[in-house]
Protein backbone atom coordinates (compact mmCIF):
# COMPACT_ATOMS: atom_id res chain seq x y z
CA UNK A 1 0.00 0.00 0.00
CA UNK A 2 1.29 3.49 -1.12
CA UNK A 3 2.87 5.47 1.88
CA UNK A 4 1.90 9.12 1.70
CA UNK A 5 5.31 10.95 1.16
CA UNK A 6 4.42 13.81 3.78
CA UNK A 7 2.31 12.59 7.45
CA UNK A 8 1.89 14.88 9.70
CA UNK A 9 -0.23 14.16 12.98
CA UNK A 10 -1.85 15.71 15.29
CA UNK A 11 0.90 18.57 15.52
CA UNK A 12 0.84 21.15 18.54
CA UNK A 13 3.82 23.58 18.42
CA UNK A 14 4.00 26.53 21.25
CA UNK A 15 5.51 29.40 21.81
CA UNK A 16 8.10 29.91 25.46
CA UNK A 17 7.31 33.12 26.87
CA UNK A 18 8.66 34.76 29.80
CA UNK A 19 6.88 32.45 32.60
CA UNK A 20 4.07 30.25 30.35
CA UNK A 21 3.93 28.84 27.22
CA UNK A 22 1.29 29.69 24.00
CA UNK A 23 -0.01 27.35 21.75
CA UNK A 24 0.19 28.41 18.55
CA UNK A 25 -0.99 25.49 16.24
CA UNK A 26 -3.49 22.89 18.19
CA UNK A 27 -3.54 19.36 16.83
CA UNK A 28 -3.46 19.63 13.14
CA UNK A 29 -3.22 16.50 11.11
CA UNK A 30 -2.39 16.60 7.27
CA UNK A 31 -1.27 13.75 4.57
CA UNK A 32 0.15 14.38 0.99
CA UNK A 33 0.74 11.19 -1.29
CA UNK A 34 3.46 11.48 -4.21
CA UNK A 35 1.85 13.68 -7.31
CA UNK A 36 -0.78 15.48 -4.68
CA UNK A 37 -0.87 19.27 -3.99
CA UNK A 38 -2.42 20.43 -0.80
CA UNK A 39 -2.91 24.49 0.24
CA UNK A 40 -2.69 25.66 3.77
CA UNK A 41 -5.20 29.26 3.44
CA UNK A 42 -6.41 31.32 6.59
CA UNK A 43 -5.53 34.64 7.62
CA UNK A 44 -2.44 35.88 8.86
CA UNK A 45 -1.40 34.24 12.23
CA UNK A 46 -3.65 31.13 11.15
CA UNK A 47 -0.21 28.98 12.01
CA UNK A 48 0.40 28.16 8.06
CA UNK A 49 4.03 29.31 8.03
CA UNK A 50 4.89 27.88 11.25
CA UNK A 51 3.77 24.18 9.90
CA UNK A 52 6.18 24.81 6.99
CA UNK A 53 9.03 25.90 9.23
CA UNK A 54 8.39 22.80 11.85
CA UNK A 55 9.06 20.33 8.51
CA UNK A 56 11.91 22.28 7.87
CA UNK A 57 12.92 22.39 11.85
CA UNK A 58 13.86 26.24 11.39
CA UNK A 59 10.83 27.20 13.68
CA UNK A 60 12.17 30.40 15.70
CA UNK A 61 14.28 30.00 18.73
CA UNK A 62 11.20 30.10 21.04
CA UNK A 63 8.85 28.50 19.08
CA UNK A 64 8.75 24.43 18.94
CA UNK A 65 6.78 21.31 17.94
CA UNK A 66 6.27 20.31 21.20
CA UNK A 67 3.81 17.17 20.29
CA UNK A 68 2.58 15.33 17.17
CA UNK A 69 4.53 13.38 14.50
CA UNK A 70 5.93 14.00 10.77
CA UNK A 71 6.66 11.24 8.75
CA UNK A 72 8.61 11.57 5.60
CA UNK A 73 8.52 8.61 2.85
CA UNK A 74 7.15 5.89 5.52
CA UNK A 75 9.98 6.67 8.34
CA UNK A 76 9.69 9.57 11.28
CA UNK A 77 11.25 12.74 9.94
CA UNK A 78 15.16 13.46 11.23
CA UNK A 79 16.60 16.17 13.34
CA UNK A 80 19.57 18.37 13.51
CA UNK A 81 22.04 17.73 10.97
CA UNK A 82 20.15 15.07 9.15
CA UNK A 83 17.27 16.97 8.30
CA UNK A 84 19.49 19.85 7.15
CA UNK A 85 20.77 17.74 4.60
CA UNK A 86 17.62 16.82 3.24
CA UNK A 87 16.85 20.41 2.55
CA UNK A 88 16.93 21.28 -0.44
CA UNK A 89 17.52 18.25 -2.29
CA UNK A 90 14.35 15.54 -0.98
CA UNK A 91 12.72 18.57 0.97
CA UNK A 92 12.81 21.96 -1.27
CA UNK A 93 11.44 25.38 -0.53
CA UNK A 94 9.90 28.07 -3.14
CA UNK A 95 9.99 31.16 -0.77
CA UNK A 96 7.34 33.72 -1.28
CA UNK A 97 9.99 36.62 -2.93
CA UNK A 98 12.40 35.65 -5.51
CA UNK A 99 14.24 39.02 -4.60
CA UNK A 100 14.34 38.27 -0.43
CA UNK A 101 15.59 34.58 -0.93
CA UNK A 102 18.71 35.42 -3.74
CA UNK A 103 21.80 36.36 -2.22
CA UNK A 104 22.03 40.10 -3.96
CA UNK A 105 26.11 40.19 -4.06
CA UNK A 106 25.91 37.26 -6.07
CA UNK A 107 25.44 36.22 -9.83
CA UNK A 108 22.73 33.97 -10.63
CA UNK A 109 24.92 31.77 -12.18
CA UNK A 110 27.21 31.23 -8.71
CA UNK A 111 24.15 30.60 -7.20
CA UNK A 112 22.89 28.36 -9.73
CA UNK A 113 26.41 26.71 -9.70
CA UNK A 114 26.15 25.65 -6.16
CA UNK A 115 23.10 24.00 -6.11
CA UNK A 116 24.30 22.43 -9.07
CA UNK A 117 27.61 20.69 -7.51
CA UNK A 118 25.29 18.99 -4.87
CA UNK A 119 24.11 16.93 -7.17
CA UNK A 120 27.16 16.01 -8.03
CA UNK A 121 26.79 17.46 -11.56
CA UNK A 122 30.99 17.86 -12.51
CA UNK A 123 31.97 21.30 -13.44
CA UNK A 124 33.12 20.55 -17.25
CA UNK A 125 29.02 20.25 -17.22
CA UNK A 126 27.30 22.96 -14.91
CA UNK A 127 27.05 25.58 -17.29
CA UNK A 128 24.92 23.61 -19.79
CA UNK A 129 22.58 21.86 -16.85
CA UNK A 130 21.64 25.65 -15.49
CA UNK A 131 20.91 26.61 -18.82
CA UNK A 132 18.83 23.46 -19.42
CA UNK A 133 17.07 24.54 -15.84
CA UNK A 134 16.60 28.18 -16.82
CA UNK A 135 14.96 26.73 -20.13
CA UNK A 136 13.00 24.81 -18.47
CA UNK A 137 10.98 27.91 -16.02
CA UNK A 138 10.19 29.33 -19.17
CA UNK A 139 13.87 32.12 -19.84
CA UNK A 140 14.45 32.09 -23.57
CA UNK A 141 17.95 33.39 -23.67
CA UNK A 142 19.22 31.35 -20.44
CA UNK A 143 22.67 32.69 -21.03
CA UNK A 144 22.12 36.09 -20.39
CA UNK A 145 20.24 35.24 -16.91
CA UNK A 146 23.10 33.71 -15.85
CA UNK A 147 25.23 37.20 -15.93
CA UNK A 148 22.81 39.14 -13.80
CA UNK A 149 22.38 39.71 -10.23
CA UNK A 150 19.08 39.45 -8.59
CA UNK A 151 17.98 43.05 -8.30
CA UNK A 152 18.16 43.13 -12.32
CA UNK A 153 14.90 40.41 -12.51
CA UNK A 154 11.72 41.84 -12.40
CA UNK A 155 9.53 39.70 -9.60
CA UNK A 156 8.26 37.16 -11.82
CA UNK A 157 12.17 36.10 -13.34
CA UNK A 158 13.26 36.47 -9.34
CA UNK A 159 10.52 33.57 -8.75
CA UNK A 160 11.70 31.36 -11.81
CA UNK A 161 15.01 31.51 -10.63
CA UNK A 162 13.57 30.09 -7.32
CA UNK A 163 12.29 27.77 -9.13
CA UNK A 164 15.46 26.88 -11.53
CA UNK A 165 17.26 26.40 -7.84
CA UNK A 166 14.49 24.22 -6.93
CA UNK A 167 14.76 21.96 -9.94
CA UNK A 168 18.74 21.62 -8.79
CA UNK A 169 17.47 18.91 -6.67
CA UNK A 170 15.63 15.23 -6.06
CA UNK A 171 12.81 17.05 -4.64
CA UNK A 172 10.02 14.26 -2.83
CA UNK A 173 8.73 17.41 -1.14
CA UNK A 174 7.68 20.69 -2.22
CA UNK A 175 7.10 23.84 -0.05
CA UNK A 176 6.00 26.70 -1.31
CA UNK A 177 5.51 29.67 0.56
CA UNK A 178 3.04 32.29 -0.41
CA UNK A 179 4.75 31.41 -4.35
CA UNK A 180 2.58 34.48 -6.29
CA UNK A 181 2.91 36.69 -3.72
CA UNK A 182 3.30 40.05 -5.28
CA UNK A 183 3.01 38.71 -8.70
CA UNK A 184 0.58 39.72 -11.24
CA UNK A 185 -2.42 37.47 -12.44
CA UNK A 186 -0.33 36.45 -15.37
CA UNK A 187 3.09 35.82 -13.36
CA UNK A 188 0.45 34.26 -10.99
CA UNK A 189 -0.76 31.34 -13.32
CA UNK A 190 2.17 30.79 -14.81
CA UNK A 191 4.27 30.28 -11.88
CA UNK A 192 1.45 27.64 -10.92
CA UNK A 193 1.71 25.95 -13.70
CA UNK A 194 5.64 25.88 -13.62
CA UNK A 195 5.18 23.90 -9.99
CA UNK A 196 2.71 21.55 -11.26
CA UNK A 197 4.55 20.75 -14.69
CA UNK A 198 8.56 20.41 -13.41
CA UNK A 199 7.56 18.44 -10.17
CA UNK A 200 4.77 16.45 -11.48
CA UNK A 201 5.46 13.42 -8.76
CA UNK A 202 6.65 15.32 -5.63
CA UNK A 203 4.30 16.12 -2.87
CA UNK A 204 3.43 19.92 -2.80
CA UNK A 205 2.43 21.86 0.37
CA UNK A 206 0.96 25.33 -0.59
CA UNK A 207 0.96 28.08 2.07
CA UNK A 208 -1.73 30.35 0.90
CA UNK A 209 -4.26 33.12 1.80
CA UNK A 210 -5.19 33.80 -2.32
CA UNK A 211 -8.02 31.78 -3.21
CA UNK A 212 -6.83 31.16 -6.52
CA UNK A 213 -4.07 29.69 -5.70
CA UNK A 214 -5.92 27.22 -3.41
CA UNK A 215 -8.27 26.57 -5.93
CA UNK A 216 -5.52 25.44 -8.29
CA UNK A 217 -4.44 22.74 -5.54
CA UNK A 218 -6.43 19.14 -4.92
CA UNK A 219 -7.10 19.38 -1.30
CA UNK A 220 -7.32 21.98 0.83
CA UNK A 221 -7.17 22.82 4.66
CA UNK A 222 -8.59 25.86 6.10
CA UNK A 223 -6.85 26.67 9.21
CA UNK A 224 -8.12 29.99 11.51
CA UNK A 225 -6.14 30.19 14.85
CA UNK A 226 -3.66 27.27 15.19
CA UNK A 227 -6.76 24.62 14.41
CA UNK A 228 -8.13 23.03 11.55
CA UNK A 229 -11.85 24.60 10.60
CA UNK A 230 -12.29 22.46 7.37
CA UNK A 231 -11.02 20.37 4.85
CA UNK A 232 -11.54 18.67 1.66
CA UNK A 233 -11.49 18.75 -2.23
CA UNK A 234 -10.82 22.49 -3.55
CA UNK A 235 -13.37 22.03 -5.64
CA UNK A 236 -15.97 21.17 -3.17
CA UNK A 237 -14.65 23.45 -0.31
CA UNK A 238 -14.54 26.28 -2.22
CA UNK A 239 -18.23 25.74 -4.35
CA UNK A 240 -19.69 24.73 -0.77
CA UNK A 241 -18.00 25.72 2.32
CA UNK A 242 -19.69 24.16 5.25
CA UNK A 243 -17.63 26.30 8.50
CA UNK A 244 -18.61 29.24 8.67
CA UNK A 245 -14.90 30.75 8.95
CA UNK A 246 -14.40 29.49 5.42
CA UNK A 247 -17.37 31.64 4.00
CA UNK A 248 -15.89 34.47 5.69
CA UNK A 249 -12.96 33.94 3.68
CA UNK A 250 -15.03 33.47 0.24
CA UNK A 251 -17.18 36.33 1.31
CA UNK A 252 -14.13 38.55 1.94
CA UNK A 253 -12.59 38.18 -1.58
CA UNK A 254 -12.87 41.26 -3.85
CA UNK A 255 -15.23 40.04 -6.41
CA UNK A 256 -17.41 39.48 -3.97
CA UNK A 257 -17.42 42.87 -1.59
CA UNK A 258 -14.41 42.46 0.83
CA UNK A 259 -16.89 41.63 2.84
CA UNK A 260 -15.56 42.09 6.29
CA UNK A 261 -15.83 39.66 9.65
CA UNK A 262 -16.63 42.15 12.81
CA UNK A 263 -16.04 40.56 16.24
CA UNK A 264 -19.70 40.24 17.53
CA UNK A 265 -18.95 39.22 21.03
CA UNK A 266 -16.30 39.70 23.77
CA UNK A 267 -16.29 35.65 25.34
CA UNK A 268 -14.07 33.35 23.53
CA UNK A 269 -15.10 29.37 22.68
CA UNK A 270 -13.04 26.66 22.37
CA UNK A 271 -13.72 27.75 17.79
CA UNK A 272 -11.17 30.52 16.87
CA UNK A 273 -13.51 32.05 14.60
CA UNK A 274 -16.19 32.24 17.39
CA UNK A 275 -16.04 36.16 18.78
CA UNK A 276 -16.86 36.79 14.86
CA UNK A 277 -18.95 34.31 13.69
CA UNK A 278 -22.39 35.26 13.06
CA UNK A 279 -24.07 31.37 13.26
CA UNK A 280 -22.67 30.91 16.80
CA UNK A 281 -24.91 29.66 19.32
CA UNK A 282 -24.60 28.41 22.99
CA UNK A 283 -22.96 25.22 21.90
CA UNK A 284 -19.95 26.77 20.71
CA UNK A 285 -19.25 27.80 23.88
CA UNK A 286 -18.78 24.44 24.98
CA UNK A 287 -17.33 22.50 22.03
CA UNK A 288 -16.14 21.87 18.00
CA UNK A 289 -17.06 18.72 17.11
CA UNK A 290 -15.60 16.80 14.27
CA UNK A 291 -18.05 16.62 11.31
CA UNK A 292 -17.52 15.00 7.95
CA UNK A 293 -19.32 14.35 4.64
CA UNK A 294 -17.54 11.70 2.29
CA UNK A 295 -13.94 12.99 2.44
CA UNK A 296 -14.57 16.62 3.77
CA UNK A 297 -14.30 17.38 7.30
CA UNK A 298 -14.98 20.68 9.26
CA UNK A 299 -15.14 21.24 13.02
CA UNK A 300 -18.23 23.32 13.78
CA UNK A 301 -21.52 22.48 15.88
CA UNK A 302 -23.49 23.94 13.00
CA UNK A 303 -24.03 20.71 10.96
Amino acid sequence: MEKPILQYNNGVIAAKLDRTEKELVCGVSFHIFSGESLALIGETGSGKTLIAQSIMGVLPGNVSLVSGEISFCGNTLPKGKKLRSMLGREIVYIPQNGHEFLDPSRSIRRQLFDSIGKLGVVPSQRYAFACEKLAQVGFAQPEAILKQYPFQLSGGMAQRVTIALALCSQAKLLIADEPTNGLDQDSKQQTLSLLNDLFPDAAKLVITHDISVAASCGRILVLCGGKMLETGSSALVLAAPRHPYTQALLGALVENGMQETPILRPETGPCPFYRRCPAAFGRCRAEIPRRTQGDREWWCCKE
